[in-house]
């Protein structure tokens, strides 16, 4: 079963191509590589059967015991729109509610959480990209979108962020009816058009309502980029990439370099702590769940779950009590017709699904292909 593919990304994928001035591959040759696909064992469970072959747990956000997930279910080309789907899910792939609204396919849904009071919240973020070589997706501006909605699916509120992008909004926390939004945001001042420009760590707090409270920048004068962003027990860690030696990081000694640094704020967003070493990874994001606490994607309890050269680099992680469900893309083969103006390799996938009880011991695993429908892109 061929993955469904968000269309909507196209454009911006070509026009990155192009204008980017990246080295166009070779026509393809196969590498030396060897691929292979993961060995079915054990019998999938009756409740589990709908949820592989229609591969339910593709690309989800595991949040409070509730999965979160986002499909597009209608694609205008030529008006450069489509309508999105979220949808809050139990374990078992029931859904339990969902909205739906038009979006600009300049705009996708980054950051999805489940909040206290049984609803979710997400943002709808603006990515810029050429719809030809004199026209942008943000030269009419833009603006990104907190959207929360209850437990049956209705909208709390809609909060427009002018200027904005999605990248300024990756993380979100809810901290005593407040919610709390992390990222990295191309600073105004130094942006420019079809350029990632200068960045700042930016920061902004939303009240129940949806009103904005109070916005903050942590910045200097180069690129200063939020890796990640968690909380803690008196505001958040931060753990930053900065190459500025000035403002809030002068006397780094960047020299125009990345350096590390982790950076503690309170709830108000003010600065309590600032220290130059490494925090967390840019891709060591939350994929579950155990026991009230989060799991990253690099956690020493994988490998408690299981061996860890046996799963590779899980996506979600689902705790059922008395076992997980891991899930992760396998590469099974190279795409021998990939485009020579596309600068990857574009290659065969599988969604898998692995079972193991709290001892580590296997269960059961299946897959189902995940293979992106590579001649309709390239028709496209």
């Amino acid at each position: 079963m061929k993955k469904p593919i968000l269309f909507a990304a196209l454009p911006l994928l070509l026009a990155l191509t192009m204008l980017s001035g990246c080295v166009f591959r070779l026509p393809y040759t196969a590498s030396s590589r060897e691929y292979t696909k993961v060995e079915h064992t054990g019998e999938v469970p009756e409740e589990f059967k709908r949820i592989v072959e229609e591969n339910l747990f593709y690309d989800v956000k595991i949040s409070k015991g509730r999965i979160l997930k986002v499909e597009v279910t209608d694609l205008n080309k030529a008006e450069h729109t489509y309508k999105i789907k979220v949808s809050m899910l139990d374990k078992y792939a029931k859904t339990l509610s969902s909205y739906e609204y038009e979006s600009d396919d300049a705009y996708y849904v980054r950051t999805m959480t489940v909040t206290e009071d049984g609803g979710f919240i997400f943002v709808d973020g603006f990515t810029d990209y050429a719809y030809d070589k004199d026209t942008w997706a943000s030269d009419g501006g833009y603006a990104s979108r907190v959207i929360k909605c209850d437990g049956n699916g209705n909208v709390v509120f809609d909060t427009r962020l002018e200027q904005v992008s999605a990248s300024a909004l990756r993380f979100c926390y809810e901290e005593n009816g407040r919610y709390y939004l992390f990222g990295s945001l191309e600073a105004p001042e130094t942006k420019q058009r079809g350029v990632y420009s200068y960045t700042d760590v930016y920061a902004v707090i939303l009240d129940k309502n949806g009103e904005i409270l109070k916005t903050r920048r942590i910045a200097g004068s180069d690129f200063d980029d939020l890796d990640f962003a968690e909380p803690t027990e008196d505001g958040f860690l931060l753990s930053v990439k900065s190459q500025s030696d000035d403002g809030d990081f002068e006397g780094s000694g960047s020299g125009g370099y990345y350096v590390d640094w982790t950076i503690k704020i309170d709830c108000e967003l003010q600065t309590t702590e600032m220290k130059k070493q490494k925090g967390r990874d840019y891709f060591d994001v939350v994929i579950g769940e155990t026991d009230g606490k989060t799991i990253h994607r690099y956690d020493p309890i994988i490998e408690e779950i299981c061996e860890y050269d046996d799963v590779n680099s899980p996506t979600s992680v689902i705790d059922y009590g008395d076992f997980y469900l891991l899930v992760y893309e396998n590469t099974t083969g190279e795409y021998e017709n990939t485009p020579v103006y596309i600068s990857s390799l574009w290659c065969y996938t599988e969604t898998v699904y692995s079972a193991y009880d709290k001892s580590g011991k296997l269960l059961w695993r299946t897959s189902v292909d995940s293979t992106p429908d590579y001649e309709q892109i390239i028709k496209n």
